[in-house]
């Protein structure tokens, strides 16, 4: 069974163009050395498009697929993601506990239908 999920992040203000340089390379990374991570989009709001209600300036938006639950536990825990956050985690708004994390919402999904192109 898959693990589909969506997370959100938010950058701080100041840091947008230093933050999606490094997503762009964290994506590619994932691709290149995760093959159990099936999707793995990263997306930010396009203010120059109608959206109600209005996103909030700095987030962050993944859309991610895996295997199973496991994969996700491997990407999680693994060399990329974690040096990531460990590089870039201050640019992105961070929790309350000690250290600071990045903050960030995760929603677990069941797909009840659908389908996805070869070329998104």
């Amino acid at each position: 069974m898959y693990y589909p999920l969506e997370a959100k992040w938010t950058i701080l203000p100041g840091n947008e163009e230093k933050a999606k340089t490094a997503l762009i390379q964290l994506a590619k990374d994932v691709q290149e050395n995760e093959p159990e991570t099936l999707l793995y989009m990263v997306h930010v709001p396009d203010f120059k498009q109608k959206s109600l209600p209005t996103p909030p300036q700095g987030e962050v938006i993944f859309w991610e697929v895996y295997e199973n639950q496991d994969a996700f536990f491997k990407h999680v825990n693994g060399p990329i993601f974690t040096q990531f956050v460990k590089t870039y985690g201050d640019l992105f708004l961070s929790d309350f506990s000690t250290p600071p994390q990045v903050f960030m919402t995760t929603e677990v999904l069941f797909q009840i239908q659908g389908f996805s192109r070869k070329a998104l």
